[in-house]
C-alpha cells in the first residue's frame, strides 16, 4: 500500500483542473469549469471543476471528489494507477506499493467496507433528498430550509442529504441491499437494543463529515423539529475520531496554503456559511475544544489561524460567553505550539446570541471585521473591568508566563509595547517579568518504593518480587536483584513434540508484552537471555540456578491450553477460523493472548491471533485471513441467488460443492474419495470468479495460489491449513509437470504430500487433506484421464458479457467482498441432520442416478463424483433456503455426468488412437507420404472453413488418409485386448477433438512400392526402371504441433520439398467417407 505521507504529497501538489483538462472539454463558468458529466448522458453540462477546493462534482448523478477520485471514478484507472499517473505528472517519487501484511491487509479490508457503508449511507440520504421523485414532494420542506440556508447547488455539491422521520427506513433499505447491518450499527448509523434494530438519525438533515481526500467518514446532522438536541454527531468509529477530525478540511486546503489563512469557527454551519460564499479556508473542530492532532494536520499548511467566535450569552457567574472562552483557551494553545493567531470578533451585546452562520452574510461583512493579533486580544479580554494595581500585576505575571514560551525575541518586543497600552508599566518591568518567568523550572517528585518481602513465595522458591523485579538476599540480608521483570504465567500450550508457554513480562519502568517460550528457552539462560532480551528492555542479570527457582515457580502455576494447527472442522467438535471457533451454535472469539475458552471443551490457541505475533507479519498469514466476520447480513437464499444469476447452472453445482465440503469428514466415512471441482474456460469467462465467490465463505478476497509457479511446499500447506473448507488452486495448465498431476490426483483419495519429519526420528509422514478442492485454469485437464475422472467438471464458455451481466457481477462483487463467514455458521447448525442422513441419502441419490442412465455407459467413478454434491444437497435441502430444489440439481448433474462422461470417452479413445499410430508408425506398418503427410504452411484452407486459417509463422500440419490407418489400428486393438471403437465413432471423436481443423479432397499421397502400382519407363541411358507413382484422396488435416504435444507422439522422418499446393476441388459434392 502507498503511504499516507505520499497521498498527501500529490494531493498538495496536484491540480484538479490541470488534470481533468487532460481528459474533458472543459468551459469556464465563474470561479469553475464545466462540462457535460463522462459518467452518465446528459446535454446540459453539470459536470463542475472548482480549482478553489481542487475539487470535481456533477449536480446530475452526484459523483464527486479530489484529483484521485477522479482518476478512479471517472476515467477508470485502479487506485495504484492513478498514483503512479499523478506522480509521474508531478514529479513525486513515492514508494512502491509493498506488498501488505495478512494482519494489514485485514485492517484494510474491514477499512474498505466502513468507507463503502458510510458512502452507502451518504447516497441513500442524498438519494432521498434530490433524486427519489416519489419523495421529492414530502420533503419539499426540506429543500426550502436548505435552499434558504446554503443554497441546493452548494448542499448538492456537499452531498447533503435527509434522514426521513421513519425509525427504520435506513435499516430497511440496508437490509434490501445486503449492505452490512453490524458495520452500519458499529457506524452509529443504526441503533440495535435487544432484538431491535432502527436509525439513529431521523428527521434531519444530513450533513457529511469527511475527510481531507473527500471521502465521507461520519455524519453531523440537524434536527427539523425539537425531537432531541439541534445538532447530533456520528458516534466515534476506525474511520471518525472526533479529536482528530476537522470539518470543512477537504475543501479548505488549497485556499488556506494560497492565502497562508485558515479561518476557525465553532461548527458545521458556520463552515458552510463560510463555504457558501467561497471562503472555502475556513474549517471548525466539531467541538469546543481544539487538540494537538488537529492542530497538527492544520500545520501541514504555513498559514496563520484566525478564530471567528461565537458571540454567546454571558452566562450568570461567567465573565465570558462560552464561544469567547472557547477561543481564549484553543487560541491560547495555539499560540504556545507555535502557530501565528488572530481573532475576528463579531459586535455582539452580552445578552445576545450570533455566530458566523448567521452573521456573516457576505465576503464583505467578513473582510470589514477587524483582525487582532491573539496576544492583544487575549489581554484585553483578562483586563477588561480589572482596574486595579493588583489585578493588573497578575495579569502581566500571567501574560509574562505566554511570552517567556514565545522564542521570537522581536516578536515579544512589538508585543510590550502594544501591552503597555493596555496594562501600562513599562518595558523593563515586562522584561523582568518575562525574565522571572523563564526561569521558573518545574519541580518533579521522585518515586520511591517501600521494601516489602513475600515470606511465602520466598520461602518456597528463594526469590520474592518489588517494583516489577525479581530478588533474593544474600548472606547479610542485602537485596540482589535478579531481573529488572517479573513474569505473570499464562498458559501451557500442550504438545507432545514442540510443547509451548505463554507469559506477560512486566519491567520496572512499566512496559510489558507477551512472549512465547519453548521448552529450551527456558532451560538456557543464554537462550532465556537471548528471548526476554528481544522484546525490549527486559534484563535477566542471574544464573543457572536461579533460573532453575524461576521455572519451578512458573510451572506450578499456568493454565493449559492446546494448539489448533489446522483451522475448520476439530475433531473435538468445533469449527475453528483464524480469530475463534463456532461450538454448539456458538461463536466464541479469541482473546489477545490467542486463547480461545470452549466450555466443557477446554482451552485452545491460536497463535496467529494472539498479540505475540502482532509485528511478524509475515507469519500466520492465511490465519489471519481464514476468519469470521460480520460485515455482511446477507441470506442465504440472496446470495446463492446473486451467484445463480451471474454463474447459472455451474453456481448451483459449486453451492452443492460446498455443502459437502463443509461436511467433508461426514461424506468420506461413507464414499472414501472427495472429488476436485474443476472450472475450466476461456480467460475472462467468469471460472476463477466463481471460485472467489466461493472462497467467500471462508476468506475475503481469497487470492489462489498458481498451480504452476507454487512450490510443491506451498501447495501442500495451502491444502493441509483447514478441514471441511474449501481450498482454490488456480492456472492448472497441461503442461505441468508429472509430479504435480500425480499431487492432484492423490488429493482426490484425501492424500497429501509426504515428507520427512526431523522431529519424530526422521519418519516419513503424509499430509492428510482435509479440505475440499476446487481446480480452475484455461486448459481442460484431459491429458490425464485418471485426473479429469476424479473430477466435477464444469465449462465456462462465454467471455463476453452484455451490461446488465456485467452490473449483476458487480453486484455480486461488492457483496462477496464484504465476506460470507456467517452463512458459513449458519450452515454448519445443519451437522446433526447431515450426519444422521447423508449415508441412507447417498445411496437414494446413487439409485436416482443409476436409474436416468439405466440405457448409457459411464464411467462410474464420475457418475459417483457427481453423486456426492448432489446427495450433500438433498440433506441439508428441507432446512436450507436457496431457489431449487432437489429434482432440478438431479437434471442439472445427469446433463453434467453426460457431459463429462463423453470428454473422458472421447479423449480416452482418441489417446489411445494417437498411440496406436505412432506405434505403426515406429513399427514400419504405415508411411510417411503414402498414409499421411505433415507440411509447413503458413495457411490452410479446409472444406469447413469459409476463410483460409493464417499462421503467424510456417505451422507443421497432419493430412491423414484414413482407409489403411483406420483398419489397422482396428487390427492392433484387437490383438492387445483394448476396445475398438467403430469407424463411425472413432471419425466422429477426431473431427470433434481441438486438434482437428478439417478435411480436404484432392490431396496427393504416394502408393507404395509395388509393381502393379508403379509404371515401367526407361530412364537416360534407356535401362527400364520403375517410377512411383501418386495418387489423390481424401484427408483429415490436424494441428501436428498440438498433437504431438498433447499425445507425445513423432509421426516426422522425411518432409518432401517438391510437393505442389493442395487445392480443395470445389466442384467435389461427395461426402468423404
Amino acid at each position: 500500500m502507498y503511504s499516507d505521507k505520499d497521498i498527501d504529497r500529490i494531493l498538495d501538489v496536484a491540480d484538479i483542473y490541470d488534470v481533468a483538462k487532460e481528459f474533458l472539454t472543459l468551459k469556464p463558468a465563474k470561479a469553475n469549469y464545466v462540462c457535460c458529466c463522462p459518467v452518465h448522458n446528459e446535454r446540459t453540462p453539470s459536470f463542475t471543476i472548482t480549482p478553489s477546493k481542487n475539487m470535481f462534482h456533477c449536480f446530475g448523478c452526484g459523483i464527486s471528489g479530489n484529483v484521485i477520485s477522479f482518476l478512479t471514478k471517472v476515467q477508470g484507472m485502479t487506485f495504484p494507477e492513478a498514483i503512479k499517473w499523478l506522480s509521474n505528472r508531478y514529479g513525486i517519487v513515492v514508494e512502491e506499493d509493498k506488498p501488505e501484511s495478512e494482519q494489514d491487509r485485514q485492517e484494510r479490508i474491514k477499512l474498505d467496507i466502513m468507507r463503502a457503508a458510510i458512502a452507502n449511507a451518504m447516497s441513500f440520504y442524498y438519494d432521498n433528498l434530490f433524486n427519489n421523485a416519489d419523495k421529492v414532494a414530502a420533503v419539499k420542506g426540506v429543500r426550502d430550509y436548505i435552499d434558504k440556508r446554503w443554497g441546493l447547488d452548494f448542499a448538492q455539491s456537499e452531498n447533503i442529504g435527509y434522514a426521513p422521520a421513519a425509525w427504520d427506513a435506513l435499516y430497511k433499505w440496508a437490509k434490501e441491499k445486503g449492505h452490512p447491518i453490524d458495520i452500519f450499527i458499529e457506524l452509529g448509523l443504526l441503533v440495535r437494543k435487544g432484538d431491535r434494530i432502527f436509525d439513529f438519525f431521523r428527521n434531519r438533515v444530513m450533513i457529511p463529515i469527511k475527510d481531507r481526500t473527500g471521502r465521507p467518514i461520519a455524519f453531523t446532522a440537524r434536527a427539523l423539529d425539537d425531537d432531541g438536541p439541534k445538532y447530533l454527531n456520528s458516534k466515534e468509529s476506525q474511520l471518525y475520531k472526533k479529536g482528530e477530525s476537522i470539518f470543512g478540511i477537504q475543501n479548505a486546503l488549497r485556499q488556506a496554503a494560497k492565502e497562508e489563512l485558515f479561518y476557525l469557527v465553532e461548527g458545521a454551519p458556520d463552515v458552510m456559511r463560510l463555504h457558501s460564499l467561497r471562503v472555502y479556508n475556513t474549517v471548525a473542530s466539531l467541538g469546543t475544544a481544539w487538540t494537538q492532532e488537529q492542530r497538527n494536520q492544520l500545520r501541514r499548511v504555513n498559514a496563520r489561524l484566525c478564530f471567528i467566535p461565537d458571540s454567546d450569552k454571558i452566562k450568570q457567574g461567567e465573565q465570558y460567553g462560552a464561544g469567547i472562552a472557547a477561543v481564549m483557551k484553543n487560541g491560547l494553545a495555539a499560540m504556545l505550539d507555535g502557530f501565528n493567531v488572530t481573532v475576528k470578533e463579531i459586535p455582539g451585546d452580552a445578552g445576545e446570541k450570533n455566530d458566523p452562520d448567521s452573521f456573516i452574510t457576505t465576503r464583505t461583512i467578513l473582510n470589514e471585521l477587524e483582525e487582532q493579533d491573539f496576544i492583544i486580544w487575549y489581554t484585553r479580554k483578562l483586563a477588561d473591568g480589572k482596574d486595579t494595581a493588583i489585578e493588573k500585576t497578575e495579569i502581566i505575571k500571567t501574560i509574562a508566563g505566554i511570552l517567556a514560551k514565545v522564542p521570537d525575541k522581536i516578536k515579544n518586543d512589538f508585543y510590550i509595547k502594544q501591552l503597555i497600552k493596555i496594562l501600562g508599566g513599562t518595558q523593563n518591568l515586562w522584561k523582568t517579568a518575562i525574565n522571572e518567568a523563564v526561569r521558573k523550572n518545574v519541580e518533579n517528585s521522585a518515586k520511591s518504593g517501600s521494601r516489602l518481602l513475600d515470606q511465602e513465595l520466598y520461602q518456597k522458591y528463594g526469590f520474592y518480587e518489588r517494583h516489577h523485579c525479581y530478588y533474593s538476599m544474600d548472606d547479610k540480608g542485602q537485596d540482589k536483584e535478579w531481573s529488572n521483570f517479573i513474569m505473570v504465567p499464562l498458559f501451557h500450550i500442550k504438545d507432545d513434540l514442540n510443547p509451548k508457554r505463554l507469559y506477560k513480562l512486566i519491567n520496572n519502568e512499566g512496559e510489558n508484552c507477551i512472549v512465547e517460550m519453548k521448552m529450551e528457552d527456558l532451560c538456557s539462560v543464554l537462550k532465556f537471555k537471548i528471548k526476554v532480551g528481544g522484546k525490549g528492555n527486559f534484563v535477566w542479570a542471574a544464573k543457572d540456578e536461579q533460573l532453575t527457582k524461576l521455572q519451578r515457580f512458573l510451572f506450578g502455576t499456568t493454565e493449559s491450553a492446546t494448539e489448533i494447527k489446522q483451522l475448520g472442522w476439530n475433531y473435538d467438535g468445533f469449527f475453528a477460523f483464524g480469530n475463534g471457533a463456532f461450538y454448539q451454535g456458538i461463536w466464541y472469539p479469541v482473546d489477545e493472548y490467542g486463547i480461545v475458552r470452549l466450555p466443557g471443551l477446554g482451552n485452545y490457541y491460536l497463535p496467529g491471533a494472539s498479540t505475540i505475533y502482532k509485528q511478524s507479519r509475515e507469519l500466520f498469514q492465511f490465519e489471519r485471513r481464514f476468519i469470521h466476520t460480520n460485515y455482511s447480513t446477507i441470506s442465504l437464499r440472496s446470495y446463492t441467488d446473486k451467484l445463480i444469476g451471474v454463474f447459472g447452472n455451474n453456481a448451483k453445482v459449486g453451492i452443492c460443492f460446498l455443502l459437502a465440503t463443509l461436511f467433508k469428514d461426514v461424506v468420506t466415512s461413507v464414499t472414501k474419495n472427495f472429488p476436485i471441482l474443476n472450472m475450466f474456460g476461456p480467460k475472462g469467462s467468469g471460472k476463477s470468479e466463481l471460485g472467489h465467490s466461493l472462497m467467500s465463505f471462508f476468506i475475503i478476497r481469497n487470492e489462489p495460489p498458481n498451480l504452476s509457479t507454487s512450490t510443491d511446499a506451498g501447495l501442500a500447506d495451502a491444502v493441509a491449513q483447514c478441514s471441511n473448507a474449501l481450498v482454490h488452486i488456480d492456472e492448472y495448465k497441461n503442461t505441468i509437470e508429472l509430479n504435480r498431476r500425480e499431487f492432484l490426483k492423490g488429493l482426490y483419495d484425501g492424500v497429501g504430500r509426504t515428507r520427512m519429519n526431523m522431529d519424530r526420528d526422521k519418519k516419513r509422514e503424509t499430509t492428510a487433506v482435509d479440505c475440499g478442492i476446487m481446480l480452475s485454469g484455461q486448459e481442460m485437464p484431459t491429458i490425464d484421464i485418471a485426473l479429469y475422472s476424479r473430477l466435477v467438471f464444469l465449462t465456462f464458455n462465454t467471455s463476453e458479457f452484455t451490461a446488465e451481466a456485467k452490473r449483476k457481477f458487480d453486484d455480486l462483487k461488492d457483496v462477496r467482498d464484504l465476506g460470507c463467514s456467517h452463512l458459513t455458521v449458519e450452515l454448519l447448525k445443519h451437522r446433526a441432520k447431515f450426519e444422521a442422513e447423508f449415508a441412507s441419502n447417498y445411496r437414494s441419490t446413487l439409485s436416482d442416478v443409476v436409474t436416468q442412465l439405466a440405457n448409457m455407459t459411464v464411467e462410474d467413478r464420475i457418475l459417483r463424483n457427481w453423486v456426492i454434491p448432489l446427495a450433500a444437497f438433498r440433506s441439508l435441502s428441507g432446512v436450507i433456503d436457496v431457489s431449487f430444489d432437489y429434482k432440478e440439481m438431479l437434471a442439472v448433474s445427469i446433463k453434467g455426468i453426460l457431459r463429462q462422461n463423453e470428454e473422458c470417452l472421447s479423449n480416452n479413445e482418441i489417446s489411445n488412437f494417437w498411440s496406436s499410430v505412432d506405434f505403426l508408425h515406429q513399427n514400419g506398418e504405415i508411411f510417411i507420404d503414402a498414409d499421411y503427410r505433415i507440411k509447413y504452411d503458413l495457411k490452410i484452407k479446409t472444406k469447413e472453413m469459409k476463410e483460409a486459417m493464417q499462421f503467424r509463422e510456417r505451422r507443421p500440419i497432419l493430412y491423414m488418409c484414413t482407409k489403411r490407418i483406420f483398419k489397422l489400428y482396428q487390427k492392433n486393438a484387437k490383438m492387445t485386448g483394448e476396445t475398438v471403437m467403430s469407424e463411425a465413432s472413432l471419425r466422429y471423436y477426431l473431427t470433434i477433438s481441438k486438434e482437428f481443423l478439417g478435411t480436404k479432397n484432392a490431396v496427393r499421397f504416394a502408393n507404395l512400392v509395388n509393381p502393379k502400382d508403379n509404371v515401367t519407363v526407361t530412364d537416360n541411358n534407356g535401362k527400364p526402371v520403375l517410377e512411383k507413382t501418386q495418387r489423390t484422396d481424401w484427408a483429415l488435416c490436424f494441428d501436428y504441433q498440438s498433437l504431438a504435444e498433447k499425445y507425445g507422439i513423432n509421426l516426422e522422418v522425411e518432409v518432401w520439398d517438391d510437393i505442389d499446393p493442395d487445392d480443395i476441388d470445389t466442384s467435389d459434392k461427395e461426402l468423404p467417407y
